[in-house]
Formats: structure tokens, C-alpha cells, sequence
């Protein structure tokens, strides 16, 4: 195994309600709620990819699983601030990383379900599963 461990993080940057973590065919599932408001940009998660010392290994791959039914999701390279726990000294590390935001349709309020799936190419692949209601 390698001396050096990669960190693959996804955080959840608004307050979760409910999450649960299983595993099935070397895929970790994670279930997670949350609210957002009708209509607008809501960052559901942030993902990236460090060594042990916070140094960048490679840019998640994220990918659509299930797209939402009454909004969308969108899936932005973008730079992030790191805050691993695996690896505390690399919080606050600024990184290229991925994020996922998600808008419902204009006028839309009820619950809404997306699934992505985060692949980092060393073998870590979890589908994260959010379960959004969507409020005025």
C-alpha cells in the first residue's frame, strides 16, 4: 500500500438534517437532506483530492447519478478551501476541487431528490444521494 494516503472529502457546507453512510460493491452511498430555497443556486457539496502532505493528487471526477425532477443540478471545477479531517494540518489549503450546486425550477416548492457519484481514481467512489426541500 501506499505510504501516501489521499484524502477524498466531500462536505457538506449548508446544515444537514439527516446523513447516512453504507456501503455496497466497493461503492459508498451517502443519504443526505437538506433545505433550499425555490429558485435559487444552493452549494449541496465540495469535493477534492489531497495527499497526506496537502499537496493537490488530482481533481475529483463527479459525475449525474439521478437528476432532480423539478430543478437542476450543476457540476463546477472550481478552487476550494480544504478542511479534512483525515488530514488537519491541510485546512484551509486552497485546492482545485469540484462542487455540486443545485436550483430548483422557478416557482417550484415540495421535495426534490439528485444523486452524483464522486470518483477520485485510486478506487474511492461514493454516490451521494440529497433529499432537498425546496421552500419559498
Amino acid at each position: 500500500m501506499m505510504r501516501t494516503l489521499a484524502a477524498a472529502i466531500s462536505v457538506l457546507l449548508l446544515p444537514i438534517l439527516t446523513s447516512c453512510t453504507t456501503s455496497s460493491g466497493g461503492i459508498t452511498t451517502e443519504n443526505k437532506s437538506l433545505t433550499a430555497v425555490s429558485a435559487e443556486r444552493t452549494r449541496l457539496a465540495q469535493t477534492w483530492h489531497l495527499k497526506a502532505d496537502c499537496s493537490q493528487l488530482s481533481r475529483p471526477n463527479v459525475r449525474t447519478v439521478s437528476p432532480p425532477a423539478h430543478g437542476k443540478l450543476e457540476i463546477v471545477p472550481e478552487d476550494v478551501l480544504a478542511n479534512s479531517k483525515k488530514f488537519p494540518k491541510c485546512v484551509g489549503v486552497k485546492t482545485a476541487g469540484t462542487v455540486v450546486y443545485y436550483t430548483s425550477a422557478a416557482g417550484y416548492v415540495g421535495p426534490d431528490k439528485a444523486t452524483f457519484r464522486e470518483s477520485y481514481g485510486d478506487g474511492v467512489v461514493r454516490d451521494v444521494t440529497f433529499s432537498i426541500n425546496v421552500v419559498k
